[in-house]
């Protein structure tokens, strides 16, 4: 028996499928007796895996460094880029510490000077890529921050 090349197809009403059209009947039946659409994603899910499907893919869980509440598909972005108790490294010092306190920490640690071994001056960890840029015509300085 020979298969058509080019089939004819329906679109199912209930998962917006392209479905042969000689089985949209059947495929409608089934499908709506076992699928549904995730209210969120708009996924089509078994209806038994509904609810676990919800749990793991959309529950709002709490974030275990800030405790803040967050929609479960962007906790590890929150984690990585946006909690204020993220671990974060001082660019003066190398220093690990909490995002929230970055800016005060570098406030102190930036007007720590540091001893130029070109020219012989003190120069505050803040401004020393624009010292050597302006004086010695490098953005590599030779002595790296103090720790």
């Amino acid at each position: 028996m020979a298969i058509p090349f080019e089939q004819s197809t329906s679109i199912c009403n209930h998962c917006d499928r392209a479905i042969p059209a000689t089985n949209i009947d059947l495929h409608y039946a089934h499908c709506s007796r076992n699928l549904e659409r995730c209210k969120v994603c708009g996924d089509m899910i078994p209806t038994r895996h509904a609810e676990e499907h919800y749990l793991d893919a959309h529950a709002p869980v709490s974030c275990s460094l800030c405790s803040e509440t967050v929609d479960r598909g962007i906790l590890a972005l929150h984690k990585g880029e946006n909690c204020p108790r993220r671990i974060v490294t001082c660019e003066y010092c190398e220093f690990p510490l909490p995002a929230v306190d970055l800016v005060k920490h570098q406030e102190v640690c930036g007007n720590r000077t540091e001893y130029c071994p070109m020219c012989s001056k003190y120069v505050r960890l803040r401004e020393r890529l624009d010292h050597d840029i302006r004086f010695h015509g490098t953005s590599d300085s030779t002595a790296g921050p103090s720790r």
